[in-house]
């Protein structure tokens, strides 16, 4: 993907995160009023850009290393074990709730 193309994602995907903009600056911006809050809003609009536009350099790093997709496969493999294993334990935790 030419890096036109990796930025805009990136822009996006940070710019429209619903997670990052109710989840995070929603509810971590009460905290705050004023010109804090402002200050705040546009940090974690900035680390958002440095997260996804670091993970579309890293990507395409990757991508010229491992152009096999073998690492990759690994680490979705990996990734899916902790998903499943967060999942586990959120339902461990549910169930001694009650």
């Amino acid at each position: 993907m030419p890096i036109k193309k990796q930025i805009m994602f990136a822009l996006s995907v940070s710019l429209l995160n619903p997670h990052a903009i109710i989840g995070v600056i929603g509810t971590n911006s009460l905290h705050y009023e004023g010109m804090e809050k402002t200050v705040f809003t546009v940090t974690c609009i900035i680390v958002s850009w440095v997260w996804f536009l670091g993970f579309s350099l890293v990507g395409r790093l990757i991508g010229h290393i491992d152009s096999d997709g073998k690492f990759l496969r690994v680490v979705n493999k990996i990734s899916a074990l902790i998903i499943w294993g967060v999942a586990v334990y959120i339902s461990i935790q549910l169930i001694h709730s009650f």
